[in-house]
């Protein structure tokens, strides 16, 4: 279903060619995973859609057209699909997961088979992809372009730096030590280049 018509099957990328989408907004080449609103520990990007949600020992795990979240009683952890290197089982009851930044993170399941069948969804959710498009940041990119200017945008600032990183930026300066009088100075020369 189309999240945003709702009893309106949603459109799937297939369905389109590319001569023939050009009265369809990018938001639905590209759907949400799952067809009603889901029950997530996570706020959900724009273009994000869940595949998998269930529990493990003591966690609810969930997997997303971009992620796998482990929420834990005392942490979570949130991890991009992308950043994977590899997954397997240990122990037989235990998800091993190692990530490209040298990270891994463990989640231990109850039975053999739940834990197989979670190796199985994230090995899936890890593969390199079909197609270019098949990546989160073209659904993520179709639906940040279809939202509506008085809609309010949750995630707008993912994209734009407020104050506060020009801040950040000019304390490192002083930091570091260079001098703003007189060799260095920072510039918004740039600020609306398109």
């Amino acid at each position: 279903m189309n999240p945003q018509q709702p009893g309106i099957p949603a459109p799937s990328r297939e369905e389109f060619s590319h001569s023939g989408a050009a009265g369809v907004q990018g938001s639905q080449l590209f759907t949400h995973g799952c067809a009603t609103v889901c029950q997530v520990p996570f706020t959900v990007l724009q273009g994000e859609g869940v595949e998998y949600l269930g529990h493990a020992n003591d966690a609810v795990i969930a997997i997303s057209n971009y992620r796998l979240h482990i929420k834990f009683k005392d942490s979570v952890i949130n991890v991009p699909l992308r950043m994977m290197e590899s997954v397997e089982c240990r122990d037989m009851f235990q998800l091993h997961i190692v990530c490209k930044d040298s990270k891994v993170i463990r989640c231990h399941f109850s039975t053999f088979k739940q834990c197989q069948e979670w190796l199985k969804r994230l090995t899936r959710a890890i593969a390199r992809p079909a197609k270019p498009e098949d990546l989160f940041a073209f659904a993520y990119h179709a639906w940040c372009l279809g939202v509506c200017v008085d809609e309010e945008d949750q995630h707008a600032h993912l994209c734009r730096p407020g104050d506060h990183v020009r801040f950040r930026f000019e304390m490192e300066l002083v930091r570091m030590g260079f001098d703003l009088q007189n060799v260095w100075r920072v510039s918004d020369i740039n600020n609306n280049y398109k």
